[in-house]
């Protein structure tokens, strides 16, 4: 009698244990799939901020092209000053938008990977509760059946308890362990990305006197 109680106490403990476990880990799935998302939207911000940077530049450039063409060497030069700022502007972004695609790609990947361990998971605790069940349908098929010797039927109910345990605890500690154990589940630390150098004004200049200069040969050429 008191053997048959602590059992079921224990098999209930144990369920109630994976059950919570499973619930913590689709909390994380869940959690997950946001963080996808916001990683996805950030991205896809940074990329039409790099093509508004582009035309931008290209306006400038033209504008400075101009201004050379009309001996403004003074706006040629402001002008060169913002197209380098907005040059290092566009750097800055193409690189947090490559930044936010690779977050983006091992966030998919992790997701993957733990949807299968969380089915794992579930099946396991079908399989405890039913190796629990089992159980319990043994042993009262043994007391209904008037076994005798008491020690073989303590003996038999301990034995088919060890199994059930240590069933449940290895299929819910390999399952948890390799959720546990998955780095792409971890709180990444802010990417800081490479050190991007300032884009100097003058070469910016030098770039476009070239060219004009490039292009005025070009059109004296017979």
């Amino acid at each position: 009698q008191v053997s048959e109680v602590e059992e079921a106490i224990f098999d209930a403990n144990a369920t109630r244990l994976l059950e919570q476990r499973i619930r913590e880990a689709n909390a994380a799935f869940e959690a997950g799939k946001r963080d996808l998302a916001m990683v996805l939207a950030e991205e896809a911000g940074e990329r039409r901020l790099t093509a508004e940077m582009g035309l931008r530049m290209a306006e400038e450039e033209a504008a400075a092209m101009a201004a050379l063409e009309a001996g403004g060497e003074a706006e040629a030069t402001m002008i060169s000053e913002r197209i380098a700022g907005l040059t290092d502007d566009l750097r800055a972004h193409e690189l947090a938008a490559r930044d936010c695609a690779e977050a983006a790609h091992r966030i998919r990947r992790s997701l993957e990977s733990n949807a299968r361990l969380l089915g794992e998971l579930r099946r396991g605790l079908a399989t405890a509760k039913a190796a629990a069940a089992v159980d319990r349908a043994n042993r009262r098929s043994l007391s209904a059946a008037g076994v005798s010797d008491s020690a073989i039927q303590e003996a038999r109910r301990t034995l088919e308890r060890i199994r059930v345990r240590q069933s449940e605890q290895r299929d819910f500690a390999e399952a948890m362990e390799r959720v546990e154990r998955d780095p792409s589940l971890k709180t990444p630390g802010a990417s800081m990305g490479p050190r991007i150098p300032a884009t100097d004004p003058r070469s910016v200049l030098d770039r476009l006197k070239a060219r004009r200069a490039t292009s005025g040969t070009s059109s004296t050429t017979p």
